[in-house]
C-alpha cells in the first residue's frame, strides 16, 4: 500500500506538470495572438518609383529604392511595362500590370533635397503608408548593403550579352593581329558624352563637359598602371561626341567604336577591363557594372552652381571612394 507521504509527492509532481502545461499553451497563445497582431497593425506597405529619365536614371531610382524598401521592410513594385524590365528582365520585385491599387490617389508622395548626394531625411518617411518616391536618388549609399543583390538582376538579355561580347571581339581581335599583343593586354572602355550637357540651359545650371587635358590624363594613368592596353571609345548616337572623339582621342592604341543601342554600349563597356568616364549616369553605371579600376572627371559641377549644390562637399556620396578622380 502507498503510504500517505507517498501519494501527496505524486499529487506534487502531477500539479506542477499541469502547471508547466498550462504555461506552455499560454505562452503558444500569446505568440500565436501576438503575430496576428503584428500583422493587423502593421500590414505590408508598398514602394513605387517615378520612373523618369534615360537608362542611367532608370538604374539609380531602382538600385536605390531597392535598397530603401528593404531597410524599411516595404515591398518594391514596379509596373510590367516599366522600360527598366525589358533592359533588366531578372529583377527580383512585384511586377503589376498596373499599380494604381497601391500608388493611387492616396499614396505618400516622398522626395528629395539633393539627387546626388545621400540624405537621411529622403529615407526617413512613414512606412506604414504606401508611398511614391519622385526622386532621382543617384548616390550608391542607397543600395551599398545590397551591392551582390543588385549585381546579379543587374544582368543584360543574353542577346545584348551576345552583341556586346561581339562589339569588343570585333576590335580587339583586329589590334591584336595588327599590333601582335596577345598576352596581358587591358582593355579600358572609354564612355564620351557631351549632347545635351552642351545645351545653354544645362550650362547655366552648372555642367561641365571633359577637356582634352583631362582625356590625356586619363590615358596616361592606364598606360603608366599597365604594359599594354587598348582603349575603346563609345560616344553612343551623338555627332558633336564624335567629332570631338576624333579630334582629341587619338594614339595607335585608341580605337573610336561605332555607335549601337544604348544596352549593347552599356553591356559592352561593363564587359571591358577598366573604364574611363566624362559625364552622366550612363556612364556612372556602365563602370558600376564593369567593376575594374575606373577614372572619372571630378570636374563635372561648376563651383557654386546650383548643380555643385546637388552633390555632397567631397561629392564622395555619389563617386564611390576607389575610384580615381582626375580634372
Amino acid at each position: 500500500m502507498r503510504t500517505q507521504k507517498q501519494c501527496c509527492s505524486r499529487k506534487a509532481v502531477y500539479s506542477v506538470i499541469s502547471v508547466c502545461v498550462f504555461c506552455m499553451t499560454v505562452v503558444s497563445v500569446f505568440v500565436i495572438n501576438q503575430s496576428m497582431i503584428v500583422l493587423f497593425f502593421d500590414p505590408p506597405t508598398y514602394l513605387c518609383p517615378y520612373f523618369r529619365g534615360g537608362l542611367g536614371n532608370l538604374m539609380f531610382m531602382y538600385a536605390s529604392l531597392y535598397g530603401i524598401a528593404k531597410n524599411k521592410k516595404m515591398i518594391l513594385v514596379l509596373e510590367k511595362k516599366d522600360h527598366i524590365n525589358t533592359v533588366f528582365p531578372n529583377l527580383d520585385v512585384l511586377k503589376l500590370n498596373n499599380t494604381s491599387s497601391v500608388c493611387g490617389a492616396n499614396v505618400q508622395v516622398v522626395g528629395e533635397k539633393r539627387p546626388c548626394a545621400y540624405d537621411i531625411e529622403t529615407i526617413s518617411f512613414n512606412r506604414r503608408r504606401n508611398s511614391q518616391h519622385r526622386s532621382y536618388l543617384q548616390s550608391w549609399k542607397y543600395f551599398e548593403k545590397f551591392e551582390s543583390e543588385i549585381r546579379k538582376q543587374f544582368v543584360f538579355t543574353q542577346e545584348v550579352q551576345t552583341q556586346a561580347q561581339s562589339v569588343i571581339n570585333k576590335y580587339t581581335s583586329s589590334y591584336i593581329k595588327q599590333k601582335g599583343i596577345s598576352e596581358n593586354l587591358q582593355i579600358i572602355g572609354i564612355h564620351l558624352r557631351r549632347g545635351d550637357y552642351l545645351k545653354d540651359y544645362n550650362i547655366k545650371y552648372g555642367y561641365q563637359t571633359v577637356n582634352k587635358e583631362y582625356m590625356e590624363k586619363a590615358l596616361k594613368y592606364y598606360r603608366t598602371k599597365f604594359e599594354n592596353c587598348l582603349f575603346l571609345v563609345f560616344t553612343g548616337h551623338s555627332k558633336d561626341a564624335v567629332k570631338w572623339r576624333a579630334e582629341n582621342i587619338n594614339g595607335s592604341d585608341v580605337i573610336h567604336v561605332e555607335a549601337n543601342s544604348r544596352n549593347v554600349d552599356m553591356c559592352a563597356l561593363s564587359k571591358c577591363n577598366h573604364t574611363i568616364i566624362t559625364v552622366g549616369s550612363f556612364g556612372w553605371w556602365a563602370a558600376w557594372l564593369n567593376n575594374g579600376n575606373t577614372v572619372y572627371f571630378k570636374d563635372v559641377a561648376r563651383q557654386n552652381s546650383s548643380l555643385r549644390s546637388d552633390f555632397s562637399d567631397d561629392m564622395k556620396d555619389f563617386f564611390p571612394q576607389n575610384w580615381i578622380g582626375l580634372s
